[in-house]
């Protein structure tokens, strides 16, 4: 889409990541976006949203205290975090942004009232539902029935439980997906300008949505006594399908070379002239759990997610280590990036944001055939998960065959004596990079991978990370009667509702 609209609707939105002191889900925006029509609107919404989820620094907590990621050792190391000492103010920024993107979604749903234009009042209810699933898989209970109402005066939205958010946000995906199907045969057509995911394909909206919602039900296969209920829940929606090979929820607005237009992951680690950001490619290095794991599964993607640090040799370090030295930043591999190539781990400046991967679809559908839950090959889709991961890596599928027939127990789908294990622990390393809040979230409801690390700091708080995040400042500062309602909030033993171990 032409770049000076998109950049005045980020503008308007007042979404941008350099705002974030703004953006609080208590105040009003001045600006009145629901003054700005919903195709205008939309194409800023789905780039904020690619733009907070996959900003590193959003959630680099995820990936370090996974084995995934390590600091150099020519940085000092983090403290809170090597520490597990998180802080109201850690993290805030995603919050406050969810619920500002959110606020101007909700405009998109009021503004559309023609039976014609029901197509962005879907796309804008299931990108909604995305954005609260990620909130509560963060934070708990949160604002939600009072929520995206401060145009009607209530600025201090009580939160609400949980497992009742997660529940209704599974009807609303349900009521989102029928609105889809029930278009009239002259429905609007959105134009890729517009809905910069899918181009205007109102079938794979339809499928993303259904892939939200299995995946937020396969958060919950932990519980006891939910079977039933999960089962009902995909039953409603069963003959919709999921994302398939080559329907990766991606969003790209039309990303230029250039500071500020650059895809945020990207730009992250390099400047528009390919130039090192302050604090960039040398901060974050590779972790060692997961260059092991790699290495000793003798698995081609290594040298995607990571550089060699000389040659073909590769090496991380554990976050936090002291003792013995950790390796020096000359002997540590760097994140994957190697210039003008979208298959690495940073890939290019103008590379496609993920919000919801194929393969990651796949993965989640694997795991739902193991526990019972939908019907399929639980070996077919695993095998097309790994697939679709090396092509996105830039790798052969070819290599991706051959890899899945090794004779490694944590490779081969036949030789795993454990299935689900296997599936969650090639999904750990798969989205590394991609998905930080899902490898969070897959980690806390099962314990997979088994072997990690987290923090080697002999100070750290606890033995275990952290299993949420603490409600930001801001809030306790400007909504502090309802986030007190909510009741003593503890980081190590306030579990999120689907995890059950």
């Amino acid at each position: 889409m032409n770049k000076k609209i998109l950049t005045l609707l980020l503008s308007l939105a007042l979404l941008g990541s350099s705002c974030s002191e703004f953006l609080s889900v208590n105040e009003v925006n001045p600006n009145s976006a629901s003054k700005v029509p919903a195709k205008l609107l939309l194409p800023a919404t789905l780039n904020n949203t690619a733009g907070m989820m996959n900003n590193p620094r959003n959630f680099e907590f995820v990936y370090l205290w996974h084995g995934l990621w390590c600091i150099s050792s020519g940085y000092s190391q983090p403290s809170a975090l090597v520490q597990y000492r998180l802080l109201n103010a850690s993290y805030q920024g995603t919050f406050s942004n969810s619920y500002a993107i959110g606020q101007n979604l909700t405009e998109i749903e009021k503004a559309t009232i023609d039976p014609k234009d029901m197509g962005y009042k879907a796309i804008a209810m299931i990108m909604k539902a995305y954005l609260l699933q990620n909130l509560v898989d963060l934070w708990g209970n949160v604002p939600y029935s009072e929520a995206f109402k401060a145009t009607e005066g209530n600025l201090k939205p009580k939160y609400d439980d949980q497992k009742a958010i997660y529940e209704d946000l599974i009807l609303k995906l349900d009521a989102a997906i029928k609105m889809i199907q029930a278009l009239p045969v002259d429905a609007t057509e959105i134009p890729a300008s517009s809905d910069i995911i899918f181009g205007g394909n109102m079938t794979k909206w339809a499928k993303f949505a259904n892939t939200i919602k299995l995946r937020m039900l396969v958060h919950q296969s932990g519980m006891t006594g939910r079977d039933t209920y999960i089962k009902a829940a995909i039953a409603t929606t069963a003959s919709v399908g999921y994302l398939g090979v080559g329907e990766s929820a991606l969003s790209n607005p039309g990303y230029l070379n250039s500071t500020g237009k650059m895809n945020t992951f990207y730009e992250t680690f390099y400047k528009a002239d390919g130039t090192s950001q302050s604090d960039g490619i040398t901060y974050y290095n590779a972790g060692k759990d997961a260059v092991k794991f790699l290495l000793d599964n003798a698995d081609p993607r290594v040298g995607r997610f990571f550089n060699p640090y000389s040659g073909s040799n590769y090496a991380g370090n554990t976050l936090g280590i002291t003792e013995p030295a950790p390796l020096t930043a000359a002997n540590t591999s760097k994140l994957g990036y190697v210039k003008d190539s979208k298959g690495h781990m940073i890939g290019t400046f103008d590379k496609s944001a993920p919000i919801l991967t194929d393969f990651e679809s796949l993965f989640v559908q694997a795991e739902a055939v193991e526990r019972g839950f939908i019907a399929g090959s639980g070996k077919a889709l695993y095998n097309s998960a790994l697939t679709q991961s090396f092509v996105y890596l830039g790798l052969p599928a070819a290599d991706a065959t051959a890899f899945a027939s090794s004779e490694k127990t944590n490779v081969n789908y036949d030789l795993a004596p454990n299935k689900v294990n296997l599936i969650l622990m090639q999904k750990w390393i798969s989205l590394n990079g991609i998905a930080p809040v899902e490898i969070w979230t897959d980690f806390r409801r099962s314990g997979i991978p088994n072997f990690l690390t987290f923090s080697a700091d002999p100070n750290k708080a606890n033995t275990t990370p952290p299993v949420r995040l603490l409600y930001p400042q801001r809030e306790i500062s400007v909504n502090n009667d309802n986030v007190v309602a909510v009741g003593t909030i503890n980081a190590f033993t306030s579990k999120i509702f689907w995890q059950n171990r």
